[in-house]
C-alpha cells in the first residue's frame, strides 16, 4: 500500500507541476485538478485559475491541469499533492462514506466548495487546506461568475444558489464564510 501512494505521488506531482515555473514569484502555488482534456471541468479549471492568477497579484499562482478522473482527484487531494480538484458527485459520495474505490477506507477530511450545476461535478478540497485560501478562490469566481459562465457553453446557466445544492461533502468553512456573507446560506 505504502509503494503504491508513493508511486501514485510521484505520477500526480509530475502530472501537475509540468509547466509551474513561472510561478517562482507567487507566495502559494494552487494546483485545481480537472477531468479528461477537453471536458467541461477541466475547461472550468483552468478559467478559475486564469481569473485568480490576474487578480491574486503575487499572492497566489494558479495551475489547472486535466486528471484522470475523480478517484485520481480525491487521491490527490487526501495526500496533500491538490488544493483542488473537480470530481463527479457520485465519486465524491463514495469517498465520503467509505464506498465504491473507498471501500471502507471513507475520505473523510474532503470538503466541497461548490457545483457545477447543472455539470455533476463539484469542486472539492481538503479539511486542512486553509479557510483564507478557499474563501480567496470562492470570493474570486463569484465576483467574475459571468467570466466563468463563458469558458464553456455547458456553464452559461450557473447560479449561485444552485451551485450550493446537492454537494456530496460537508462545505469547507472558507468556502460557508462567503457564502453567509451574501446570505446564501
Amino acid at each position: 500500500m505504502l509503494v503504491r501512494r508513493m508511486v501514485l505521488g510521484t505520477a500526480v506531482a509530475v502530472v501537475l507541476l509540468v509547466g509551474a515555473v513561472p510561478y517562482v514569484k507567487a507566495t502559494q502555488i494552487i494546483l485545481i485538478g480537472g477531468g479528461s482534456e477537453g471536458s467541461v471541468p477541466t475547461h472550468a479549471a483552468r478559467q478559475i485559475c486564469a481569473l485568480v492568477d490576474e487578480r491574486a497579484g503575487d499572492k497566489y499562482g494558479c495551475i489547472a491541469r486535466s486528471a484522470p478522473g475523480s478517484v485520481f482527484i480525491v487521491r490527490a487531494i487526501d495526500i496533500g499533492l491538490m488544493e483542488f480538484g473537480f470530481a463527479q458527485s457520485k465519486g465524491v459520495h463514495e469517498a465520503v462514506v467509505g464506498s465504491g474505490a473507498w471501500e471502507g477506507e471513507p475520505v473523510t477530511d474532503l470538503r466541497a466548495v461548490f457545483r457545477l450545476s447543472p455539470e455533476t461535478a463539484e469542486l472539492v478540497t481538503g479539511a486542512d487546506v486553509a479557510d483564507d485560501l478557499v474563501n480567496d478562490v470562492v470570493r474570486t469566481v463569484f465576483e467574475a461568475l459571468d467570466v466563468l459562465r463563458s469558458a464553456h457553453p455547458a456553464l452559461n446557466g450557473l447560479d449561485p444558489t444552485a451551485m450550493l445544492e446537492g454537494l456530496s461533502a460537508p462545505l469547507h468553512p472558507g468556502a460557508a464564510r462567503y457564502y453567509q456573507e451574501r446570505g446564501w446560506l
